[in-house]
């Protein structure tokens, strides 16, 4: 990577050094292509499974899967009305452990894993496989968009409502919990902060405190980072890894400037 390889936007380097235990409930990364063709393959799950097992997945099956879209048509005068077609038929191919999970639409492909070490471990190595398999299968010819998509929940079953998390999260992140008057009477809260990256580049942070039924109704917090690039390119297997790795790093550096520094020092691994 060179120093293109850089956080976008002008954003900090991420410090690299590694979560005790990370927060992490899933990690998605999604490319989408020009499809030569609006449908998939009659095999292509097949294809895809046995490609992909023989090349370092432990994938248990390939079970067709089918997107429907619903269209909502409104009038005046008239109650709208609700049309559902059936949608583009796809694959999904769920490792044999549980932690990932790869989905093939025309058009578009998605990894995501639930159990995460670092990018270099759970990830890339797998894209690099995942996008060249789908490359020699389908020959698209060009990538219409790439997303990288982290949700993170914050668990502490001391916190027994949104204004515990004040001391954690970035005051530039936090609002109504500093208010005087607002901040004890809150009970949860949903934001969404959108950001220009430059050149079709942007980011997407949802995040606020909820109460938490997976952690005995005390209040977490989640943190929906999603980094993404619109601008299209050739579909080539390696420019497309290393530019999923620069939102990697875009990603990294917005979790951090999330996080207050003495809670994210607590999260990390002694240095």
């Amino acid at each position: 990577m060179s120093e293109d390889s850089r956080p976008l936007g002008g954003l900090p380097p991420a410090d690299r050094t590694l979560l005790i235990t990370p927060p992490l409930d899933l990690a998605i990364a999604e490319v989408r292509f020009s499809a030569s063709s609006p449908s998939l393959p009659v095999d292509a799950g097949l294809q895809l499974f046995e490609r992909l097992n023989a090349r370092g997945f432990e994938l248990a099956k390939a079970e067709p899967t089918r997107q429907q879209r619903i269209q909502i048509n409104v009038q005046a005068g008239t109650a709208p009305t609700h049309v559902a077609d059936s949608g583009e038929q796809g694959w999904l191919l769920p490792s044999a452990d549980g932690t990932y999970l790869v989905t093939l639409m025309p058009g578009a492909f998605v990894f995501q894993a639930s159990k995460y070490h670092r990018w270099s471990v759970t990830m890339r190595p797998r894209l690099e496989v995942l996008v060249e398999t789908v490359r020699e299968m389908l020959e698209p010819a060009f990538v219409t968009r790439s997303g990288l998509r982290y949700v993170d929940r914050f668990v502490d079953r001391a916190a027994d409502g949104p204004l515990f998390w004040k001391s954690r999260i970035a005051d530039s992140f936090t609002g109504p919990e500093h208010d005087l008057v607002l901040g004890p009477l809150l009970r949860g809260s949903q934001q969404q902060i959108e950001l220009d990256l430059g050149e079709s580049k942007g980011a997407l942070l949802r995040h606020g405190p909820f109460t938490d039924p997976g952690a005995g109704g005390a209040t977490s917090y989640v943190l929906d980072i999603d980094v993404f690039d619109n601008a299209p390119q050739r579909f080539e297997s390696v420019p497309l890894v290393d530019g999923i790795e620069v939102l990697n790093r875009t990603a990294a550096s917005l979790f951090q400037l999330s996080l207050k520094r003495e809670y994210l020092e607590t999260l990390q691994e002694a240095k």
